[in-house]
């Protein structure tokens, strides 16, 4: 009994303590926030007097603790917006996890959490969702990327090894092993990073070689003007069947140079592409393009204005980060594989996920392979009027279409 007493007295003491320790630890919290407001001046004056702000709350969550703080009328948020990296080394926090914003009172947010340097695949929600796991910020709360959302087109930047291979494999196995869309694939090196996917029912074309990337725009941007045609027969705005996704791993192979053999070929590539990037969202065509050498030659203006969300990894410098998502934010991120700012609205740094090739090939070695509903093509050349053009006949799930696009004389 005695023996009892003593440990249930112990567990007693303890908890006291942790609660008082818990109390000095808000409280000195609070009076840091409120002595650092001070040095700051942010507060109002009335003759000798001034008004601070006041902490309503303080709540603990498993990234850290969030401070509700009300503002003296008069005393606009933004000033404290504006010297929120001042306000956070002045409490001797790093400013990078301490996050402010203004809703009916200053929210301010100190995480304390580590934030996760690898994080394991994870599937896609449904067969029947296009949103696609992206990461988790800071908090530990998971952030995804939907195909048929507000933002469907996506732009991936980031020097080598920083994970933009990596992120294109996740997207992929999880949309293969969910909705399965229509995919066009673009990898001209040879195939070596997208070409696990290749014999893949849903992937309808993997592109290699230039010519191969022009046949298969030409033939999504057909697509795109059936779709719409048959939008405007029904009377629709928006499609609501299956999605076509073309994915390019490196923008940067169709960047023009000086006495470039292949410059009209590229041209006519970059062409279709901003035109799909223009048109392709309310019919339920996507683009995601990619690269390791973000410049202003390769990520084109006229493209970028058409991409509302990016994904950019450690770039090595500042310009290379604003050219994918318009801040310095990347340029700072640290030499950590899979880190990342995501870029919508706003920005946001998240850890992504990570899968290998091995693993992938796994996942994917059920799915429906390319059998009689493989995509064929036929290049016949044909005389019209004085110009040759390129007729593209094509099969698909026993269907015959024909195509007829400008041929592109090398």
């Amino acid at each position: 009994m005695f023996a009892i007493g003593f440990g249930l007295v112990c567990a007693s003491v303890c908890t006291l303590v942790h609660n008082y320790l818990s109390s000095l630890s808000s409280l000195s919290l609070s009076n840091s926030f409120l002595a650092s407001c001070k040095k700051l001046r942010l507060y109002l004056e009335y003759g000798n007097d001034i008004a601070l702000p006041t902490i309503n709350d303080e709540i603990t969550f498993d990234w850290g603790k969030r401070l509700l703080v009300h503002l003296p009328s008069g005393l606009p948020s933004a000033k404290f917006l504006e010297k929120r990296e001042a306000l956070a080394e002045a409490m001797r926090i790093n400013p990078n996890r301490f996050h402010m914003r203004y809703d009916d009172g200053l929210i301010i947010d100190i995480v304390t959490a580590d934030f996760p340097k690898m994080l394991p695949y994870r599937p896609s929600e449904s067969t029947h969702s296009y949103r696609v796991f992206i990461g988790v910020n800071e908090r530990g709360e998971a952030r995804y990327y939907d195909f048929a959302g507000k933002y469907p087109h996506l732009l991936i930047g980031g020097i080598s090894g920083g994970g933009k291979s990596v992120m294109l494999r996740n997207i992929l196995t999880q949309l293969v092993t969910g909705p399965a869309p229509d995919l066009y694939l673009c990898d001209l090196k040879g195939g070596v990073e997208l070409g696990i996917f290749r014999n893949l029912a849903c992937v309808k074309h993997l592109a290699t070689e230039l010519s191969q990337v022009l046949i298969a725009l030409n033939i999504v941007e057909s697509e795109m003007k059936r779709r719409y045609a048959a939008m405007l027969a029904s009377g629709t705005q928006e499609w609501h069947g299956k999605r076509l996704i073309f994915v390019v791993d490196e923008l940067a192979d169709f960047k023009t140079r000086a006495g470039d053999p292949d410059a009209k070929l590229k041209n006519e590539i970059k062409s279709v592409t901003t035109r799909l990037s223009a048109k392709g969202r309310a019919a339920g065509v996507i683009i995601v393009l990619a690269t390791q050498r973000p410049s202003a030659d390769v990520v084109d203006g006229l493209i970028k204005t058409n991409i509302a969300a990016s994904i950019c990894f450690r770039t090595r410098d500042a310009v290379q980060s604003r050219i994918v998502i318009d801040s310095d934010a990347a340029a700072n991120l640290p030499d950590i594989p899979g880190r990342l700012v995501w870029q919508t609205a706003f920005n946001e740094t998240l850890q992504a996920p990570f899968i290998s090739a091995a693993d992938a090939r796994k996942l994917i070695a059920g799915l429906p392979q390319k059998g009689s509903e493989n995509t064929e093509f036929v290049t016949v050349i044909i005389d019209k009027e004085d110009h040759q053009h390129e007729r593209h006949k094509y099969e698909n799930s026993g269907e015959i279409r024909t195509l007829e696009s400008n041929i592109i004389e090398l």
